[in-house]
């Protein structure tokens, strides 16, 4: 073999194979993506399968301010599902449906962690006590029947006309007719020195005020506002 023949094996010797390609910036941006999207699943799941445990179930009720209602009657109207933890709870839904309760004037509730669902009622007063047949139910002041009545308790008992049932809830008096009799009944004592037993309305509305002396007073008609002003100046002939 000549020196010519072996200079030119060397110069044959095996090239080295081209280094791949480095991924381009697009693929580089979706990789990325794609990770971001799996720690972001990741942690979603995560959060979920937290807020679902059964320590944060809305279990613990704890209600005040209540003087008619009794607390079960509150918890059966909240209705909390067994199966919702408390972070799925709207209390604002809570205290709209108490207030659908003929005593809550007002509800108020508020959660607490982990399962404590915290309610405050404020309840109506009975303003005036309506008869109807031998049943007696309390009213409050804006003539909405709360429900059934077992003593007057120095209230304006009034006996309207109408014979039909009557249900806690139902609206059984005008407002401005149920703070009349507050008025009428607190002031006629001190006027007259003769106690108010009971008033009475007829199918035309007349009303009748009936005293511990035994002695009726016809006012007239009391369907309307215009009615109900002429009350003070039949009072002041009363007086006279």
């Amino acid at each position: 073999m000549s020196a010519t023949t072996i200079s030119r094996a060397r110069r044959r010797a095996p090239s080295k194979a081209p280094p791949g390609r480095p991924p381009s910036a697009s693929v580089r941006g979706w990789l990325w993506a794609l990770g971001q999207v799996a720690i972001l699943g990741g942690e979603v799941f995560l959060l979920l399968f937290i807020l679902a445990q059964p320590v944060f179930r809305a279990t613990e009720v704890r209600v005040g301010g209540l003087r008619h209602l009794t607390s079960a009657q509150v918890r059966a109207t909240l209705a909390l599902p067994v199966d919702r933890t408390i972070f799925f709870v709207d209390p604002d839904a809570l205290a709209a449906r108490l207030g659908g309760l003929p005593w809550v004037r007002s509800a108020q509730v508020s959660l607490g962690l982990p399962d404590r669902v915290e309610v405050r009622v404020t309840e109506w007063s009975p303003a005036a006590v309506l008869t109807r047949g031998e049943r007696s139910y309390y009213l409050n002041e804006r003539g909405i029947v709360l429900d059934a009545a077992d003593e007057a308790r120095g209230l304006p008992v009034v006996d309207p006309a109408g014979s039909g049932p009557v249900r806690a809830g139902d609206a059984a008096l005008d407002p401005e007719l149920v703070r009349m009799l507050i008025a009428l009944q607190r002031g006629f004592y001190s006027a007259f020195h003769v106690r108010v037993l009971s008033f009475s309305l007829d199918a035309q509305q007349a009303l009748t005020l009936r005293t511990d002396r035994g002695f009726t007073i016809i006012f007239g008609q009391m369907a309307t506002g215009d009615q109900r002003a002429t009350l003070t100046p039949k009072l002041a002939a009363l007086r006279a």
